[in-house]
């Protein structure tokens, strides 16, 4: 497997753990959750580390040519800046690219660990006498610390030449690459 490959490995891991950490919170604590389809207050325009942008390109691309309207959409949404605060991969209340979504993505709606205190989507966790477990808690530190990893590699990977971030509104306006 080349270098390139065991990185995105990596990637597939580490989303993967995000993803059972939600869903073990979840079931831990099934109604202090507001998350749900069509709830996307928190998807924002952020950047990603190219190596997360690679998956996103391809599912973009994959959605070009599945669904071409859509993927129109989406450059349209990109380039409109009456939307300019929101996410541009943001459908009609759904993410046009969900199983290639970035880590912070899937982070969204966990209670987090950042700099010694806990944050918590102000929908979720409603009843004052109900604080997250501590083992839903995500630190945000042990993702970003290996995702941050990964990132570097990939950049080396590419011999330094790709920027460090990639903006998702970018990728959502770019026309997909060709198939080779």
């Amino acid at each position: 497997m080349s270098e390139r490959g065991e990185l995105r490995g990596v990637l597939v891991t580490l989303r993967r753990r995000v993803d059972e950490h939600f869903a073990a919170a979840l079931a831990r604590t099934p109604g202090a959750f507001a998350c749900r389809p069509g709830c996307d207050r928190c998807c924002q325009r952020i950047s990603v580390f190219a190596v997360e942008a690679a998956p996103i390109r391809e599912a973009l691309a994959d959605l070009g040519r599945r669904d071409p309207a859509l993927r129109q959409r989406i450059r349209r949404q990109a380039d409109d800046p009456s939307l300019a605060d929101r996410c541009a991969l943001l459908v009609d209340g759904q993410c046009s690219v969900y199983s290639a979504r970035p880590l912070i993505c899937r982070s969204h709606g966990l209670p987090v660990a950042v700099d010694g205190r806990v944050d918590v989507c102000p929908l979720n966790f409603q009843d004052p006498e109900e604080r997250p477990p501590a083992a839903s808690v995500l630190r945000l530190d042990a993702v970003n610390q290996p995702l941050a990893v990964l990132a570097e590699l990939w950049r080396r990977d590419e011999g330094g030449a790709s920027p460090t971030r990639i903006e998702l509104a970018a990728l959502a306006a770019a026309d997909d690459p060709p198939e080779g």
